[in-house]
């Protein structure tokens, strides 16, 4: 788990006691917010029903949640990727057994259960799902972590949900990944439902 991830978790546990049934997917209204720097170029569109919190990590560029249900979204990024990057080969390297184990001793028996090639709005990005029987919450978890490489940097998603709510929660999340882009000028608004966008 990164230490973007590990933020914000309190307030996750407050909101698990209210459940799933409060997620809301009105996405008719959308936030764009982006990074207009040079040393960090990104552009992040997600729905106006997740807000932006300040999570205090400095690797972090955005940290979304839901204010009734335990979601949460961190948008991050870290100089020094490797040249040559490809969300294809990554996948096909993949070392599910020490991803599991980076997650294990804070979220008992996390596992991949999926993993395959998806994309931000400015390329492919590396996909990985996995599920924990518990976690510092005291509630399964289900994780979705996108990734992608640019310009030595790699950018990340990485969103912590109560495993009873994924299902609801995951059109919000799959507009918030087919949205986001590695660059400044990305433009609204993609639909991940949608094969042509």
């Amino acid at each position: 788990m990164t230490s973007s991830g590990r933020h914000g978790l309190a307030m996750l546990a407050a909101l698990a006691a209210l459940g799933g049934e409060v997620l809301a997917q009105d996405q008719a209204q959308v936030v764009i917010d982006r990074g207009l720097t040079e040393d960090l170029p990104y552009t992040a569109i997600y729905p106006n029903v997740l807000h932006s919190v300040d999570d205090g990590s400095p690797v972090t560029i955005l940290t979304l949640r839901h204010p009734e249900v335990p979601l949460q979204c961190d948008a991050f990024a870290v100089a020094g990727a490797g040249a040559g990057w490809s969300a294809e080969a990554a996948l096909r390297k993949l070392d599910v057994a020490g991803i599991e184990a980076t997650w294990a001793p804070d979220f008992p028996g996390f596992r991949i259960v999926s993993h395959s090639v998806t994309r931000f709005a400015s390329g492919p990005a590396l996909l990985y799902e996995g599920e924990s029987d518990n976690s510092p919450l005291g509630i399964p978890l289900r994780i979705v972590h996108a990734e992608a490489v640019d310009a030595g940097r790699t950018y990340a998603i990485e969103c912590l949900m109560e495993k009873s709510i994924a299902a609801d929660a995951r059109p919000l999340i799959d507009f918030f990944i087919a949205n986001f882009s590695t660059r400044s000028d990305g433009q609204c608004c993609i639909n991940p439902a949608d094969e042509r966008g």
